[in-house]
């Protein structure tokens, strides 16, 4: 929780850079918005923290390796597609870093969803933490990820938009953390 409250007050910094009228410094660089922040700080650690953290509990090697070589896979092609075009992850979240985010937490969901429900943890999966990690992340990546592919209508022309993605998101993020919470109550110390 702690590495989400940085990563927010962080990259709120075109505001702040616009309550204290110093805009001007950063209005027309590279760093002008905040897309780049998000995309290397939020939706990359998150696709590498959350596999990392839900592969800790799986049983199978082979399904530990497909992960861990998915994280890699994920690092490589964020590394070199940012480097030749690196202006494109200032601009807007690529749709491939999207894709890629979704598909690996997906998959890592799944895996251990998959995993649960071949044993005999089934019985006690409403205590583990992992458990609540697991379907909470497979729902909210689901819910928000088709935002990102209409990301280019985000714009001062079409407030319509605007207003539905900020509420979904708001309310995908109020569900995220409320059951992040709940599970930290209800789940027993691992």
């Amino acid at each position: 929780m702690a590495w989400v409250v940085i990563v927010e007050i962080v990259g709120a910094y075109p505001s702040y850079f616009k309550n204290l009228r110093l805009f001007h410094l950063i209005e027309g660089t590279l760093v002008e918005k905040n897309y780049w922040w998000y995309t290397l700080f939020w939706a990359s650690a998150a696709t590498v923290f959350y596999p990392w953290f839900l592969s800790r509990k799986y049983e199978s090697l082979l399904l530990k390796r497909i992960i861990k070589a998915c994280i890699y896979l994920y690092l490589l092609v964020l590394l070199f597609m940012v480097i030749p075009d690196y202006r494109n992850i200032f601009e807007i979240r690529p749709t491939y870093i999207t894709i890629l985010n979704v598909a690996i937490i997906l998959i890592s969901s799944v895996f251990y969803l998959f995993e649960l429900l071949n044993s005999e943890k089934i019985i006690n999966s409403f205590q583990s933490v992992y458990f609540y990690v697991a379907v909470i992340l497979f729902l909210w990546w689901l819910i928000t990820t088709p935002l990102n592919f209409f990301e280019v209508y985000s714009t001062d022309s079409d407030w319509d938009f605007v207003a539905i993605k900020w509420t979904i998101k708001l309310i995908a993020n109020i569900f995220m953390y409320l059951g992040f919470a709940f599970a930290l109550i209800k789940s027993k110390p691992e």
